[in-house]
């Protein structure tokens, strides 16, 4: 049938008869909208010409089960199938663009109708003329945050965004073939004119500024878990990796015979010959122990009752270890690069046996010689061209000179070892592998194919299940936006999470290092800071701007929350000017519930087109930008000050600056700077140095010490540190 056609053909003599919008009742019911299937039939199966395709993609199954559980062919869900029905209908027959809708795509819809319908349902709204302009942007505020729930590899696209409002489009404009077959059409556009690529490309940031970090409180022992993996259990794994190569098989070697005499024979290659040598290998093998504990890190392995299923017992426990410092590895170099897991899972495997180091992976100099950076080259998936491309990601860095290997570098070496017995029979040439195994990971049979998003998710869920212990979580975070926020952690035990959780969280700690962080973790993060300052890696990865830009949202709406419930206060003149600001919203959402403030607080931060920039000592909010210290120095021209001088910024100047904000978050820097000056000033009296040499070290101090007094820090304690550091420097 062609489309645009707005004549149907009889069954029974294939004639053209009537207008679809003529057909009676019963006729419609009986009307085949494809070879397959009917009108009334709840699955329409179309025909997919594409070789290989999946039936499903080209199934409609109008008895979908909707969000509240119920399904779509239940009577009091008539009025939405009827329409959704001839909606689709109209879509095959006479659609307005003229274009008939492929077939494959068939699934794809059917999440559309399911985000709609279930929306519909939830709210009690049955037909399309129900769906205002108001009502639709009511609809794409639910729908959300659902697709960031269901988001698995950070953000989504702008065409996932414009499938799921497809529904909504099409009823527009369909709406004139929908009014002749007696749908009461939308009365207005649903989107205000816009069309719906402007839309999703709205709707896309909305829902990338939705998704959070890891919550403090559960990527503290993540992160730490997977650093631990990474050492003496990695090692161990290695080790232990003889169960499923079993290098002796076929080999000559020498038995102890019972007469205690020796002699030499060739190892079997039977499986019974196997059983007994996993058997012999597990019993002989013994963990280590980590450095500061007392204990091996992992029981012994034990065996089943028979002993037939002894090598399957004992590669099986093998293969779960084997499998837990895979994903200890990759969370690490997630978390440190800032990669997508798309990205992550397109590094290649292999060392490149000049460097040591893993393949795409150098090292290179910075700009002032003192710093060597760890650098890998990986392809992005996720451009606006739709084209794979590559991009430089920075994996650590160290002083020149050093011998040290940063934690993600070390992570990628270790999996290339992990993964090594399967690389030559793997259909792939990226390194983390999906390997098939059922009883234990074996060396002959096994498939290794790359691995895909989905499954890496998967993995790392199940060993924050198996290793992350999450039951003591409180029922909240330290920075909640939403009540109970950890209650969902802590009952899952770990299965809420997405990788792009991880990337989320590598921005947050590249913007602001927590202190409280594994050392080499912290350090890590710190070398990320630098490179974004001293360098340009950062500056020409765009994929890396994004997640920061990101994050730098997702900071200012959580610093203008905490003021405005009073977890925190704020120094700095911009911070005061703020402060005051703010006192109508905290006066408008102050009996409001938590998730209800967070939502009025980000509308307001839009509304006035808030833009933050943050770094240890301040953050700055440059909307008086005539007043910006940092280009006053420079003389930059007023019209493009949108964002500080990095190459000026200096605490000093932040510290009177008028776009300058201080608060809780910058303690540590103006603590540790207020105690560095005024033990700078004590060694100086004792020294019997002038005291006029030391005015600059002097106002350091008392701005610092003022800065904290404003947010409420420990003065007294901080004085009693500086007298207890200074007894240390007195001469015996």
């Amino acid at each position: 049938m062609t489309a645009n056609s707005e004549c149907v053909r009889s069954s029974e003599h294939g004639k053209l008869s009537k207008k679809l919008h003529e057909l009676s009742h019963e006729e419609l019911n009986e009307y085949r909208v494809c070879e397959q299937s009917k009108f009334s039939d709840d699955k329409w199966v179309f025909f997919n010409h594409i070789p290989g395709a999946a039936k499903a993609n080209s199934t409609l199954n109008w008895a979908m089960v909707l969000s509240d559980g119920s399904q779509l062919t239940e009577a009091h869900h008539a009025e939405r199938l009827h329409w959704a029905k001839l909606l689709l209908l109209t879509l095959i027959v006479i659609p307005a663009n003229g274009r008939i809708r492929a077939t494959g795509s068939m699934s794809n819809l059917q999440t559309s109708f399911n985000y709609l319908l279930s929306w519909m349902s939830e709210v009690g709204y049955h037909d399309p003329h129900e769906l205002t302009p108001q009502v639709v942007k009511c609809f794409m505020e639910h729908i959300a945050p659902i697709m960031a729930a269901r988001c698995v590899d950070a953000e989504l696209s702008r065409h996932a965004f414009a499938r799921g409002l497809f529904v909504v489009s099409q009823l527009w404009s369909q709406r004139h073939s929908l009014s002749r077959m007696g749908v009461k059409p939308m009365a207005a556009h649903p989107f205000d004119g816009k069309n719906s690529e402007q839309i999703s490309r709205e709707l896309s940031i909305k829902v990338s500024n939705l998704i959070p970090p890891l919550p403090d409180e559960v990527a503290l022992p993540l992160l730490n878990k997977a650093a631990w993996f990474l050492g003496t259990p990695a090692n161990d794994v290695l080790r232990l990796m003889n169960v499923f190569t079993d290098p002796l098989a076929g080999s000559m070697v020498t038995v102890k015979s019972t007469f205690r005499s020796t002699y030499t024979h060739k190892a079997g290659l039977t499986n019974c010959s196997r059983h007994r040598r996993v058997r012999r290998f597990l019993d002989k093998f013994e963990f280590g122990i980590v450095a500061g504990e007392r204990q091996p890190w992992h029981e012994p392995i034990s065996f089943g009752g028979k002993e037939s299923s002894s090598e399957y017992d004992g590669k099986r426990q093998a293969a779960h270890l084997w499998e837990a410092v895979r994903d200890a590895a990759a969370i690490i170099v997630q978390a440190m690069s800032g990669m997508r897991a798309s990205e992550l899972l397109s590094i290649r495997a292999g060392i490149d046996q000049d460097t040591g180091l893993p393949l795409e992976v150098r090292i290179e100099e910075s700009l002032t010689g003192l710093y060597e950076w760890f650098v890998i080259r990986s392809a992005i998936s996720k451009t606006e061209e739709g084209a794979p491309r590559e991009v430089d990601w920075v994996l650590g860095m160290r002083p020149a000179g050093s011998s040290e290997i940063p934690l993600a570098v070390k992570a990628l070496c270790i999996v290339n070892a992990l993964q090594l017995p399967w690389m030559e029979r793997a259909r792939t040439a990226y390194l983390f592998l999906s390997i098939s195994h059922g009883k234990g990971l074996r060396r002959t049979h096994a498939t290794a194919d790359s691995m895909g998003v989905k499954h890496l998710n998967a993995h790392i869920q199940r060993f924050i299940m198996s290793w992350v212990d999450l039951s003591n979580l409180p029922d909240q975070s330290a920075h909640h936006i939403t009540e109970n926020d950890l209650v969902p952690w802590r009952e899952s035990r770990g299965q809420v999470f997405r990788t792009h959780m991880l990337r989320k969280t590598w921005a947050q700690y590249a913007l602001a290092c927590d202190s409280r962080l594994l050392p080499a973790i912290q350090m890590q993060f710190h070398h990320l800071s630098l490179a974004m300052t001293e360098g340009s890696y950062i500056g020409n990865n765009p994929m890396l701007l994004e997640a920061l830009n990101s994050v730098s949202v997702q900071k200012r709406n959580l610093l203008l929350f905490e003021t405005v419930t009073g977890k925190i206060k704020l120094a700095g003149r911009m911070g005061e000017q703020l402060d005051l600001a703010l006192d109508q919203l905290r006066q408008d959402i102050n009996d409001l519930p938590a998730s209800e403030k967070w939502s009025q607080t980000v509308a307001w931060a839009n509304r006035n087109e808030l833009r933050m920039f943050f770094t240890a000592h301040a953050t700055c909010c440059p909307s008086r930008s005539s007043e910006m210290r940092c280009h006053d120095v420079s003389k930059t021209p007023v019209w493009v000050r949108w964002a500080p001088n990095s190459s000026t910024r200096a605490p000093s100047l932040c510290a009177g600056c008028a776009c300058a904000i201080m608060d809780k978050s910058h303690e540590q820097f103006w603590s540790d700077r207020y105690l560095a000056s005024q033990l700078s000033l004590i060694a100086a009296e004792m020294a019997g140095v002038a005291d006029g040499s030391f005015r600059e070290v002097r106002f350091r101090a008392e701005q610092a010490k003022g800065i904290l007094k404003k947010f409420g820090a420990d003065i007294a304690r901080l004085d009693h540190t500086v007298l207890s550091r200074s007894g240390k420097l007195c001469p015996n």
